[in-house]
């Protein structure tokens, strides 16, 4: 049986058109098993939209239906900090592509997220949709998402990935618990000339090895997690924030932990309980949000007087 899969394309308005013809892939249509596809890079098949490609190949090849969508096609603009997203539980009205990004995250059951580094980090869009995914945050979408199995993957390329890429897989990671999807296989690829993965064989593989985990995820299967030594038992980073206390914190999950010397060599610890602490943790996430987040309106809105008379006072007033 041929089974049509369709991939957004630029503008996301054309379409590619594939069928495969494998009993595999006819076990995933009925699975419903999606994977959608996120680029964030600005060159038309470079190394970021050939290592995503692949890893999609490889999650189509696992059965799922698949998707891709290159970010830096699409209207995204900032976010205006209006919070109507939360206090008032409505649709996002700045009037782009972002409501329709949103649906297709929200729709898909995994996510392979690709970007390059550019400064430190990955490019600018990325944080334009993070701060945007703020509308995914209020407890009844939480919890709906929270319910359903979901996992990502995350390929990332630098020209020099030990030494100038510090932020960018963290920052990625930080995208991907955002969508409320756990990072399950993430990799780091050399490459600077466009499209050069294309000659790189490990990099293909490590690419194919994230799609398949992805889906093997989702179908609730063994995946190894690619974590270092010393590094956050959560989402797998060494990023660490060093505490006034001396104790160590995860800058991602929020988790709190101590370095300790063992046999003369540094390692991080952290408790068994401290885990439950993650911030990604769904009664968490709901509780930061209620008694946090939203208490900030009314708390804005009594001193709504007093702000505008001290702003005419500091000669910011409006007439």
């Amino acid at each position: 049986m041929a089974i049509e899969l369709y991939w957004l394309g630029a503008g996301h308005r054309g379409w590619e058109r594939g069928a495969i013809n494998s009993c595999i892939a006819w076990v995933a249509r009925w699975e419903g098993l999606r994977v959608l596809g996120l680029i964030a890079s600005y060159r038309k098949l470079g190394n970021t939209e050939v290592l995503v490609r692949e890893a999609l190949r490889a999650a189509e090849g696992e059965g799922a239906d698949v998707e891709l969508i290159r970010l830096t096609d699409l209207d995204i603009k900032p976010c205006k900090g209006c919070m109507a997203c939360l206090f008032k539980g409505e649709r996002c009205n700045i009037g782009d592509d972002m409501p329709k990004l949103l649906d297709a995250i929200v729709e898909a059951d995994g996510l392979i997220v690709g970007a390059p580094t550019y400064i430190l980090s990955p490019p600018g869009i990325i944080k334009m949709v993070l701060d945007r995914l703020i509308e995914l945050m209020s407890p009844g979408r939480l919890k709906a998402l929270a319910g359903r199995r979901r996992a990502s993957g995350i390929l990332a390329v630098a020209t020099e990935p030990e030494d100038w890429a510090p932020f960018t897989l963290p920052i990625l990671k930080l995208f991907c618990y955002a969508c409320l999807t756990r990072p399950v296989d993430w990799g780091i690829v050399a490459a600077s000339g466009p499209g050069e993965v294309a000659v790189d064989e490990e990099a293909i593989s490590l690419a194919r090895r994230v799609g398949r985990s992805v889906v093997r995820a989702l179908r609730g299967g063994p995946v190894e997690v690619p974590r270092r030594p010393n590094s956050c038992p959560i989402c797998g980073e060494s990023l660490m924030e060093l505490l006034s206390d001396g104790s160590i914190r995860c800058p991602i999950c929020g988790i709190k932990g101590q370095v300790r010397i063992v046999g003369g060599r540094l390692e991080l610890y952290f408790k068994p309980e401290e885990l439950r602490r993650s911030r990604w943790e769904l009664k968490n996430a709901i509780r930061h949000v209620m008694e946090v987040i939203m208490p900030t309106r009314d708390k804005w809105l009594r001193l709504r007087r007093d702000i505008k008379e001290a702003l005419a006072r500091l000669g910011y007033g409006r007439g």
